[in-house]
């Protein structure tokens, strides 16, 4: 480009002191000009708009994409901003200091599965090297303390047993893959040995509960790192690597067909996947970055697909996908949900980045949407809406398995729609404020067990249910120690006082 403008210079000297030469060289310089109008354009239109679309949230979390590239899109779009509370500017600051010392020194990301492999080498080439005398007990903390808003920590995914409905699953973008018995009121995992704690999406096979495939990764924050699926044949005490033709990837969901139990999709970081062998082996069918999938109720040739800025669909069980375009904007971030209620329904909840684009509806199956509200903010922080949010980090919707009309949105907090999204009131509330029940802040997956229709949520604090239409949240979350530390401070005087700071739990010692 450079140069360009060079040679621009150079021929209009040449024509100002070469006057008797102007007409021809004038057709000249006219081809240049339109020449270097279509470069500038070209150059213009090769590089995304970062100073106005946080395309940085997307970036961070894909793998494939260089740290510098990364972290030019974020100074672009926060160069004079206002910083406000929520809005991902912390966050990033942090991945940004855990990354940059994880990186080649072309800005290229250190594979996700590269300390693991090294660890293997040393292992094979030192045989002796790995002790069984380790002393380690976990100190905690295990459950939810009696008073104050402290939780224990944040659950990125819930799934249930196809046929007990006490039993509970839950995957921690930090801490692992959990399983919860009601009957005994006891959490247990296996899950601490596995190269990364992250886990965001989970299927129990419906065919036979002892198989479990975990999406590993952090698809929300990137606090941990993606090496795609990993599975279980003896219901969670051990587990391998079970993503070949997939690889290192954060798997935002996994979704198995409901009457071939071997075809499983997967929206991950680097694309949709799918299997057709219960995962033994994955053929990668849609790229680009997704973190949500759905089925058609009743049709699972019909999927739904997103976590982007643009929503796709499938009709001939993932060979082809078509963007959804017809009455759905652009947004940052996007999150679908569908309700057996009315097959043809599909929910589409748009974020701008940080708060609310708007609420999307389809009742012909994705052909086209209407929007049903941009108003209130339901991602704020208060009772009735307001400013701020970070529909970026928490972000999910659900519909109603016997109502088509009511729908849940989740964000800081829980809102509640019985009109198809057109009005909003305030389900649950981060401190207990509204008039309703206190369910901990940053909703980042809201389920329902089809066994007895309980709608399930999992934030920063942990695990809640409700099944009664939102009027109570109970909690279920002790027994799950599941924390991500962010400090550890050490009595000089006291050997056995510490005190420990978690992510959005407060503290204790």
């Amino acid at each position: 480009q450079v140069l360009y403008f060079q040679l621009y210079s150079y021929l209009l000297n040449y024509i100002i002191y070469n006057i008797k030469t102007f007409k021809p060289l004038l057709i000249l310089f006219a081809a240049f000009i339109i020449s270097l109008g279509a470069y500038a354009q070209t150059s213009k239109n090769s590089q995304p708009d970062y100073a106005n679309h946080p395309y940085w949230i997307e970036m961070m979390q894909d793998h494939s994409v260089n740290f510098y590239e990364v972290q030019e899109a974020f100074n672009a779009y926060w160069e004079n901003r206002k910083i406000t509370k929520g809005s991902g500017w912390k966050p990033f600051k942090r991945w940004e200091w855990w990354q940059e010392r994880h990186i080649y020194p072309d800005g290229t990301r250190h594979e996700a599965d590269l300390i693991y492999k090294e660890y293997q080498k040393y292992l094979a080439a030192n045989p002796g090297a790995e002790k069984s005398n380790g002393n380690w007990i976990n100190l905690g903390p295990i459950n939810v303390p009696s008073k104050g808003y402290e939780g224990l920590g944040r659950i990125n995914a819930i799934a249930f047993h196809p046929t007990n409905p006490d039993v509970v699953y839950i995957g921690a973008p930090a801490g692992g893959c959990w399983k919860y018995n009601a009957s005994t009121g006891e959490w247990f995992s296996t899950t601490d040995v596995l190269p990364t704690l992250g886990v965001s999406s989970i299927v129990v096979n419906w065919s036979n509960p002892d198989v479990i495939l975990i999406g590993t990764g952090d698809r929300d924050a990137g606090d941990a790192a993606g090496l795609g699926v990993f599975r279980s044949t003896n219901g969670g005490i051990s587990w391998e690597p079970w993503n070949t033709g997939m690889g290192n990837t954060t798997v935002g969901r996994l979704l198995q067909h409901p009457a071939t139990p071997d075809i499983v999709y997967a929206a991950t970081g680097s694309g949709i996947y799918k299997t057709t062998n219960l995962g033994a082996s994955w053929t990668q069918i849609k790229t680009g970055g997704f973190k949500d999938i759905v089925f058609r109720p009743g049709n699972p040739d019909v999927l739904y697909a997103g976590g982007g800025s643009s929503v796709f669909r499938s009709t001939d069980a993932g060979a082809t996908w078509q963007q959804m375009t017809n009455g759905l904007p652009g947004g940052s971030r996007s999150v679908i949900a569908v309700t057996p209620h009315d097959p043809l329904y599909v929910y589409c909840l748009l974020s701008n980045g940080d708060s609310y684009k708007g609420i999307y509806r389809s009742i012909d199956g994705g052909n086209s949407f209407t929007e049903m509200s941009t108003t209130p903010n339901i991602m704020s922080w208060g009772c009735n809406g307001g400013d701020g949010g970070q529909a970026w980090y928490d972000l999910d919707v659900a519909v109603d398995p016997t109502n088509k009309n009511t729908i849940y949105a989740g964000g800081v907090n829980c809102f509640k729609s019985i009109d198809g999204g057109a009005t909003w009131e305030i389900s649950s509330h981060w401190g207990g404020d509204c008039g309703g029940p206190a369910v901990h802040a940053d909703l980042h997956v809201l389920e329902y067990n089809p066994l007895n229709n309980r709608l399930y949520a999992g934030n920063d604090g942990g695990i809640y249910y409700t099944e009664n239409g939102g009027s109570t949240w109970p909690e279920i979350t002790s027994g799950l120690p599941i924390s991500q530390v962010y400090r550890i401070g050490q009595s000089k005087t006291v050997i056995n006082k510490v005190i420990n700071g978690y992510q959005d739990n407060g503290t204790s010692t």
